[in-house]
């Protein structure tokens, strides 16, 4: 489908697609580089398809003025993508990524990060640590006040992470700023130091591309009973078709439960609607919808405003019992798209914040320049409306990620 005549290549919807061509993935095919056709084609793709170009705190205008004149000046095709790399940063969407991506580049959030960090006025703090990463391990916990990130003071990291001052920063910049940096660079070890109870200490951290390949070589789900409740965790691969039949044949080993916890807590990348209709239609008896697309292209190019809505209809064996789903802040992508969509299904969905990558993803290319470009170019709503980043699952859980001492999510379901 192609979006705007910019474009390189037809966009390969992520929604649609099951192993789109992705940003973080080198170009096989030479080009011929030219900073200032690159720029405009690039700028061109954003204020046409990118569908949150402008929102709260984010001002895309703006942030597209501030880089211009460094994206025209650069003399490589290496140098204009890591200014892209910067736009894309202050976009402060995890869905927004520009390649092909090297080692010494930052990592992909949330997909290759174990911490989750919040500013709470001056104090950078961590607020959840992902269950089986190495900051765990290594007795990472929240409420830890994070006062140097590889030698650097939180605030200089974000400056780098941004390529600009804090001072310009909104607080939406910074705090997914503060994350990217917490989440160090692909290819190598970080250095966190915190305050614990008015001790300060440090951290030595594997890469989190470690976590990342090691979760995308293991199982696509897990398998679990707790006395008359199933639990189903899915590994971050909702983007493998081979899920729908290893749910579907899992779903049936559960059969006999009265209650089935569906676990979206470590499916922070990627996935695909027909993944996500296979895994609901067990859970249905007719047509049901689930999300609402707006196409932003439509109206700003075209004239008409172009909005559907996708359904869910019945797949498989249908399961009987009540369904529970929980999310957390790495649930991404099409994970929130299947607690939104669960949501309307009537399920009770459980958890805190998700990932908020934003929109139903795009790869695109542009003219003149290697850069490989992931953008949200639909907008997502529930069925009732509300931006798919604003959804809040029925039960808040405020830190869901496993620990030692126990589940929040299994906690929450005793009581």
């Amino acid at each position: 489908m192609r979006y705007a005549p910019l474009t390189a290549c037809a966009a390969a919807l992520l929604l649609s697609q099951p192993s789109p061509i992705s940003a973080q993935q080198p170009s096989s095919a030479p080009v011929r580089f030219d900073a200032a056709g690159a720029w405009t084609a690039f700028d061109r793709l954003l204020r046409e398809n990118y569908g949150y170009r402008d929102r709260p705190g984010i001002d895309g205008d703006a942030i597209l003025t501030a880089f211009a004149e460094r994206a025209r000046a650069a003399k490589t095709d290496k140098d204009f993508i890591d200014v892209l790399q910067l736009v894309a940063r202050n976009f402060a969407d995890p869905h927004f990524v520009v390649g092909p991506l090297d080692a010494d580049d930052w990592s992909v959030v949330p997909t290759a990060s174990d911490l989750f960090g919040v500013v709470d006025g001056a104090r950078f703090m961590i607020e959840d640590v992902r269950a089986d990463g190495d900051a765990a391990a290594k007795g990472l916990r929240p409420d830890m006040a994070v006062v140097r990130i590889d030698g650097q003071s939180p605030r200089r990291a974000i400056e780098e992470v941004t390529g600009r001052a804090f001072t310009d920063l909104s607080a939406p910049q910074i705090a997914f700023a503060f994350n990217v940096a917490l989440a160090g660079h692909r290819g190598r070890r970080r250095m966190v130091e915190v305050t614990d109870g008015g001790r300060r200490r440090r951290f030595e951290l594997a890469a989190t591309n470690d976590l990342a390949d090691r979760i995308a070589g293991g199982p696509l789900l897990k398998v679990a009973r707790r006395g008359s409740l199933g639990i189903i965790r899915i590994n971050n691969s909702l983007g493998d078709q081979a899920l729908i039949d290893q749910f579907g044949r899992a779903l049936d080993t559960l059969s006999d439960t009265s209650a089935l916890l569906i676990d979206l807590r470590d499916t922070p990348s990627g996935g695909n609607t027909s993944v996500a209709r296979g895994i609901m239609g067990h859970f249905v008896d007719h047509e049901l919808p689930y999300q609402k697309h707006v196409v932003p292209y439509e109206a700003r190019v075209l004239g008409p405003t172009r909005t559907f809505m996708e359904y869910v209809a019945p797949f498989g064996r249908r399961y009987s019992g009540k369904v529970y789903v929980a999310g957390g802040h790495w649930t991404g992508s099409m994970g929130e798209g299947l607690m939104i969509g669960f949501d309307a299904i009537g399920a009770t969905t459980m958890g805190t914040d998700m990932a908020h990558l934003l929109g139903a993803l795009s790869n695109e290319t542009i003219q003149a320049s290697a850069a490989r470009i992931d953008i949200g170019t639909e907008q997502l709503f529930t069925v009732a409306g509300l931006p798919r980043e604003r959804f809040q699952p029925q039960v808040y859980v405020p830190r869901v990620e496993r620990t030692p001492a126990g589940d929040p999510i299994l906690a929450a379901l005793r009581r």
